[in-house]
């Protein structure tokens, strides 16, 4: 892969986190009292936990994958 297609997937690949950055913080949150009465001081139910570590997941391997093309 030479330096302008490594530019054009770094490109996308940024544009790939943002949008999954804005999916998590679109995720809704537990009302702060319940969350600081909780416990674990959980933020989101457990569907919505599980949604939100998919994502992280996913941002975790454009990382991944940015750090390979440099």
């Amino acid at each position: 892969m030479n330096q302008e297609e490594k530019g054009k997937r770094y490109d996308w690949l940024l544009t790939q986190y943002k949008q999954i950055e804005r999916q998590i913080n679109n995720v809704p949150k537990l009302p702060l009292e319940e969350t600081l009465q909780s416990l674990d001081s959980r933020e989101y139910t457990p569907q919505n936990q599980e949604i939100v570590n998919q994502l992280t997941n996913q941002l975790r391997r454009i990382d991944e994958e940015v750090k390979r093309l440099f």
